[in-house]
């Protein structure tokens, strides 16, 4: 989950490419319909609905349209919500009730939230402030700029949290002669900022609303509900593992060619002329403070996130707290993203409501059953990893695979939440197809390229897979879900 905001200073300016304009999305769009055509007029298979059948074609063709950015994705969005009551898969009451659910709220909050963090200079301060705190060794600086990343990133957004520390780091290897394409310490720097940035985002449901979007597709398939400590008990203590791992990987695989770094006292000196924290600065701590109380404490309280959120973006804009305008934010929410969680969402449960994702279970899951929740688990954790390969907008991968795995938990007698919230986590994997927002904060810098990002990647992919298995295990075992 990410918002545009501003570059930090010394912030090379990215290459925008404009796009050319042919026929090529026109054919794939029609070859979007050829599918759903295709598919939704086979010979129905035993134990699948025809409405079961179409919500599959149906889901199938978004997806095409998603990946290929047919038309603006907002707008492919809303379209697809409302074509599920045209081609009677489910009634378009049903359809628009579960496009606007609270996550859509929460994520639309999130994003006020990031930019007023930015905008007060809390953000600027605290990186500052962190960014240095294991002393001038290389592969130190590295993990000083990785671990709060992840950290600040599990309760805000991740696209900010890398912008920001990327706009920092880049004066530091300019000064030490890093150069773009040759450094192997500006690469680990440039892949681990995002890189930790991405997997902070697991650390608890504040920190991607695709975690909320994985925590509502729980409850409306399977009526389980998870909580923001439950989720958070698991995922920060992943995220800081996971982190640590990221780092010895990047440190092995691109050994800093200086043995410490010089210009940390440029940080120190900057951090001193900020000077005390401004009214601003303590406005939104207080405000941000008060709303993860709630957040944490939602099993007693019983108040939804959306709505603790909402309330907490609220308080920005009033009379004597004056921390944001509208103007200050209508450029930076991301519209595309709130748009395809609701689109996401509603098309979920059409696979749910139809009985297709029950249909999907038995038929390519069914013998996970009885192997066992070990081996189910690494199946599920791995697909969930490599689906990126194929489905990189991970909403989707999310609506297609989260009303299935609900159906398998329920077939093997074990709460669903323990493949849901790995799913959730896995959605954050985008190191092996480095296309999504996150890594490309510090592409523009061009201290690396996709390769550069894949090999470590895919190495800190399968230490993910082992320690979800792991994770999600203690959890069942401790209690926890």
């Amino acid at each position: 989950m990410g918002v545009p905001v501003a570059q930090p200073q010394g912030q090379p300016q990215a290459h925008h490419v404009t796009p050319t304009s042919d026929y090529r999305k026109l054919w794939i769009g029609l070859a979007a319909v050829a599918v759903y055509l295709v598919l939704s007029n086979l010979p129905l298979p035993a134990g699948l609905t025809p409405e079961g059948l179409r919500a599959i074609a149906f889901m199938i063709a978004a997806v095409i349209l998603w990946v290929f950015e047919v038309v603006p994705v907002a707008v492919s969005s809303g379209l697809l919500v409302l074509l599920t009551g045209l081609l009677q898969i489910v009634p378009t009451k049903d359809a628009m009730a579960n496009f606007m659910i609270p996550t859509v709220l929460f994520v639309f909050s999130a994003f006020i939230i990031a930019t007023c963090f930015i905008k007060t200079g809390l953000g600027n301060r605290v990186s500052l402030v962190v960014s240095a705190m294991f002393g001038n060794r290389a592969d130190r600086v590295l993990l000083s700029f990785m671990l709060p990343t992840t950290i600040i990133s599990a309760v805000l957004a991740d696209i900010p949290t890398a912008i920001i520390f990327a706009g920092i780091a880049y004066p530091l290897l300019v000064k030490n002669g890093c150069e773009p394409g040759r450094s192997n310490f500006g690469k680990a720097m440039m892949v681990g900022i995002p890189m930790a940035a991405a997997i902070g985002g697991i650390g608890t449901p504040a920190g991607s609303g695709l975690n909320v979007l994985s925590m509502s597709l729980l409850k409306s398939t399977a009526q389980v509900e998870i909580n923001f400590l439950q989720w958070t008990a698991i995922g920060l203590p992943v995220a800081v593992v996971l982190t640590l791992v990221a780092w010895w990987i990047l440190v092995k695989f691109y050994p800093p060619e200086m043995e410490t770094i010089a210009g940390l006292e440029d940080i120190a000196r900057a951090r001193r002329e900020l000077g005390p924290m401004t009214t601003q600065e303590k406005k939104f701590l207080v405000i941000f403070g008060l709303a993860l109380v709630l957040w944490f404490t939602q099993p007693w309280t019983k108040i939804d996130l959306a709505v603790v959120a909402i309330c907490a973006a609220t308080l920005f804009f009033l009379p004597g707290i004056d921390l944001l305008s509208w103007d200050d934010v209508k450029g930076r929410i991301g519209w595309d993203a709130l748009m395809l969680i609701g689109a996401s969402n509603s098309l979920a449960m059409a696979l749910w409501n139809t009985q297709a994702a029950t249909w999907l279970a038995t038929t390519l899951l069914g013998g996970l059953a009885t192997m066992g929740l070990i081996t189910a688990l690494l199946v599920v954790v791995s697909f969930g990893i490599f689906s990126h390969l194929i489905l990189p907008v991970a909403s989707a991968a999310l609506a297609v695979t989260i009303p299935v795995v609900s159906v398998l938990a329920t077939q093997m007698g074990v709460n669903p939440a323990i493949f849901v919230i790995p799913l959730g986590f896995t959605a954050s994997c985008v190191f092996l197809m480095p296309l999504d927002p996150i890594p490309l904060t510090t592409y523009q810098y061009r201290y690396w390229t996709f390769p550069d990002m894949i090999k470590p990647g895919f190495w800190v992919s399968l230490v993910w897979i082992v320690l979800l298995v792991i994770a999600m295990y203690l959890a069942q075992a401790v209690g926890i879900i």
